[in-house]
């Protein structure tokens, strides 16, 4: 996988880790980075010659102070290819001012937030 601007990946019982680096996930070109990142992290999973990453996604949300309305409909996307790849996505390490954007548009309960990403790797051994 090239370079990565917008996430950093690791891989951890099975589970495809991704933590976002930036604070602040605002600015348009920013956002579609992050998407096509994230895509391609669900794509490795669906074929090819090398290594692939596991069908589960953990995104660890540590770093991150603002989410813009433009990456949440990015994370709708990958959680629906995710979903189509046979696989799972959760959300964990949500400062609350993160969070109470997941409540208020109800995406809480679209998605899985977990507080850590130590629990959050352990709901997918519980499923």
């Amino acid at each position: 996988m090239p370079d990565l601007q917008c996430i950093e990946i690791d891989s951890i019982d099975d589970v495809s880790v991704v933590k976002l680096k930036d604070a602040k996930v605002m600015a348009p070109a920013q956002v579609e980075t992050l998407g096509d990142e994230l895509l391609s992290l669900v794509e490795s999973n669906s074929g090819g010659d090398g290594p692939q990453a596991s069908a589960n996604v953990l995104i660890n949300f540590e770093n991150v102070r603002f989410f813009s309305s433009g990456a949440i409909n990015k994370l709708i996307v990958l959680e629906k290819r995710v979903r189509a790849n046979g696989g799972q996505i959760r959300l964990s390490n949500m400062q609350p001012e993160v969070r109470d954007l997941f409540s208020y548009t109800n995406l809480d309960q679209m998605f899985d937030i977990l507080s850590t990403q130590a629990e959050a790797i352990e709901s997918f051994e519980n499923n």
